[in-house]
């Protein structure tokens, strides 16, 4: 049950960025259906989270569930992103079972990220660590180089920094990912 609320949590992080987002634009939300990458890790906290994370799912502009038009959502290897919107309000503890089917709620992550901005949660053996960066608004640490092309369906991290909002270590995060 905590890992749920952690992912609420994660998810109410990016809620806030609806609030600073004044952009009125209608696009088209798309989801991905053949998502593919891996995300390589490195840092300090990979002695306990490992070295990369495995792409299973892949949504972009759900506006719905991140404030965001451009933002992709990546879930884990046998996790499943529904299409639909979320029929709960943010704040109920079932939010994000609604929204996000998990093989194994234990050993999971969900990140959104946008070109200047990512929130994560990676959870291994149940113990929940979140991370952030936030170019956009200047709430953490800068990200580095995000490059989100919607047209290609594609997103390369390259040595973009996120930082455990618990104890500020940070992590270093690579790769393409597609959809």
């Amino acid at each position: 049950m905590k890992t749920v609320y952690t992912l609420l949590t994660m998810l109410s992080v990016m809620s806030l960025f609806i609030n600073c987002n004044n952009d009125s634009s209608n696009e088209e939300e798309i989801t991905g259906t053949a998502a593919k990458g891996i995300i390589t890790l490195s840092g300090e906290d990979t002695a306990e989270i490992g070295t990369q994370l495995e792409v299973g799912d892949i949504n972009y502009g759900r506006k719905d569930l991140t404030g965001l038009d451009e933002t992709i959502i990546i879930v884990p290897k046998g996790a499943k992103i529904s299409e639909d919107a979320p029929d709960l309000p943010l704040n109920d503890p079932d939010y994000v079972e609604s929204i996000i089917s998990f093989e194994d709620v234990e050993n999971a992550f969900v990140i959104v990220l946008g070109q200047e901005l990512v929130s994560m949660v990676i959870v291994v053996n149940g113990i929940e660590r979140r991370y952030i960066c936030d170019s956009l608004f200047e709430t953490s640490i800068a990200c580095g180089s995000i490059v989100l092309d919607a047209e290609a369906k594609q997103s390369t991290l390259s040595n973009v920094t996120v930082k455990n909002v618990e104890t500020g270590t940070i992590l270093t995060m690579n790769g393409t990912v597609s959809w």
